[in-house]
């Protein structure tokens, strides 16, 4: 114990005296430097008294005492002259700032990139045929054909005027509504043939409205729970970073036209097996959901499909 307690005493000394010596040259330093002031100082007034003198010798007619300088006296002078210093250099420092700023600035402007895409969720229509493509501007290429009234959804935008869509590609904003489009379905060859044959004959086949109690008629639905007329729009291939295409689903699955359709998990959660007695894509109309997206809510279903088709609402039932 008294071995440790004298250790601390003999370290605490050291380091006394270390910290003294250095506080000792330190003060030293000062004195000198001091000193040295004072020596210019006396030397200054000695010379100022030396002219006065001198001055006073040659002069004749003045009885005026000749005024001395002291080191007080010129002490003021020194500072003025070195605050003076200090004052010019922050001055120019200041005028060299704006040109920094102004450099800045220049280089934020130079980097702004028009075709940035900000986020931006929205359901759009075609107003007419519109191109969809690879990226945001006509030099790229040409991924398929949106058809006037055909839903887009969209998933952002960009500064020069593009929607990028649900599956990564971009159409113009300017060719696009807000609203639903009016669309006139194209008649098929075998629609007119039949057509013209009923007006040869002198009838004119009519379709009768879509109603839930003709539906249920031509199809067997039995078992199936009955949840209204849903929205239909169509998705394809979702573009990833690398520029190829995903047909992964958020389940998992492989995305497969004719069975994978996207929907509101809280609506239809997933794997939920769908009928749609007149299917939009001429299959068997079961469908299973299997995917989602930001732009697919409430009575709304994305049906998966390689092709273009045209956006239109359906009866829709649950199986099981």
């Amino acid at each position: 114990m008294a071995v440790s307690i004298a250790a601390v005493v003999a370290l605490s000394l050291l380091v006394f005296i270390a910290v003294y010596t250095l506080l000792d040259s330190k003060v030293a330093e000062d004195r000198a430097r001091r000193n040295a002031q004072a020596d210019v100082l006396l030397d200054a007034a000695e010379s100022a008294e030396s002219q006065a003198s001198e001055t006073s010798d040659t002069s004749e007619t003045s009885e005026t005492a000749p005024t001395e300088t002291t080191v007080d006296q010129l002490a003021p002078n020194i500072a003025s002259e070195t605050n003076e210093t200090i004052a010019e250099t922050a001055e120019e420092s200041s005028e060299t700032a704006p040109a920094a700023e102004t450099v800045e600035e220049t280089t934020a402007a130079t980097t702004t990139d028009p075709n940035a895409v900000e986020v931006y969720y929205a359901s759009v229509y075609a107003s007419s045929d519109i191109n969809l493509r690879s990226g945001p501007g006509t030099e790229y290429d040409i991924v398929r054909v949106i058809h006037t009234g055909e839903g887009i959804d969209v998933t952002g935008r960009t500064g020069s005027g593009w929607y990028r869509t649900y599956s990564g590609n971009f159409v113009l904003i300017s060719l696009t509504s807000t609203e639903p489009v009016a669309t006139t379905a194209s008649p098929t060859s075998a629609t007119t043939a039949a057509t013209a044959a009923a007006t040869t004959a002198g009838t004119v086949p009519t379709t009768p409205p879509m109603t839930e109690a003709n539906t249920a008629s031509s199809s067997n639905t039995d078992g199936m729970t009955y949840y209204g007329v849903c929205h239909i729009t169509f998705y394809g291939p979702q573009l990833r970073s690398d520029g190829t295409y995903s047909v992964t689903t958020a389940t998992g699955t492989t995305c497969s036209e004719g069975r994978t359709v996207a929907a509101d998990w809280g609506v239809f959660p997933a794997g939920t097996t769908l009928y749609l007695p007149n299917d939009p894509l001429g299959g068997d109309g079961y469908y299973t959901v299997e995917d989602r997206g930001p732009g697919v809510n409430g009575s709304h279903l994305d049906l998966f499909a390689n092709g273009s088709h045209t956006v239109t609402d359906c009866e829709v039932y649950i199986v099981g």
